[in-house]
C-alpha cells in the first residue's frame, strides 16, 4: 500500500506520494525529472562496442582513434559516477553485471561455457561466482549405472 512520502525513480522520472485521500483512496503524486545515469551509461557503452566493431572491421586509423576516444570518455564517466554518485554507480554496476540481454542474463559472455576451464575469463564464470563447481569427469564416469547424466551444453 502506498504511503505519503514514498518515492519511486524509473527512467529518469522521480515520483513522490504527496497525499492520499482517506475517503476515496485517491493518491496525489509529485513528479520530478531526474538525470537517468543508467541510460547514459548504457548508451555510451553501446557506442564503445559499436566503435570497436567498426574499427576492427575497417582497420582504418580514423576509426581506431575514434574508438579510443569513446572508450576514454566511457571510462571517465564511470570514474566520475563511482566517485561522485555512489548509489547510482552501484545500480549501474548491478545492471551491467547482469547483462542487458534479458532472460539470458550474464550467460552470453564469450567464455561462459568454455570447455577449457583454464582459458582467460572462465575463472569469473557466473556459475562459479554462485558457488557451482565444474564436474569432475573421472567421478562422473564412476557413478552408479542407475543415475541418468545429461550434458546440457554439449553438442
Amino acid at each position: 500500500m502506498a504511503k505519503v512520502g514514498d518515492i519511486k525513480t524509473k527512467n529518469g522520472i522521480e515520483t513522490t506520494v504527496t497525499n492520499i485521500d482517506p475517503e476515496t483512496g485517491q493518491i496525489t503524486w509529485s513528479v520530478e525529472y531526474a538525470p537517468d545515469y543508467l541510460k547514459l551509461f548504457k548508451e555510451v557503452t553501446e557506442m564503445v562496442e559499436t566503435a570497436k566493431e567498426v574499427a576492427q572491421m575497417t582497420g582504418d586509423p580514423f576509426f581506431k582513434d575514434h574508438y579510443n576516444d569513446v572508450r576514454k570518455l566511457r571510462n571517465q564517466l564511470r570514474t566520475y559516477l563511482r566517485n561522485n554518485k555512489a548509489q547510482e554507480y552501484a545500480r549501474i554496476k548491478g545492471v551491467n553485471e547482469d547483462s542487458t540481454s534479458g532472460a539470458a542474463g550474464a550467460y552470453l559472455t564469450k567464455n561462459a561455457f568454455n570447455k577449457d576451464k583454464k582459458a582467460k575469463g572462465t575463472a569469473s564464470n557466473y556459475y562459479y561466482k554462485m558457488g557451482w563447481k565444474p564436474v569432475n569427469q573421472k567421478q562422473l564416469n564412476k557413478q552408479a549405472k542407475g543415475i541418468e547424466v545429461k550434458h546440457l551444453f554439449e553438442k
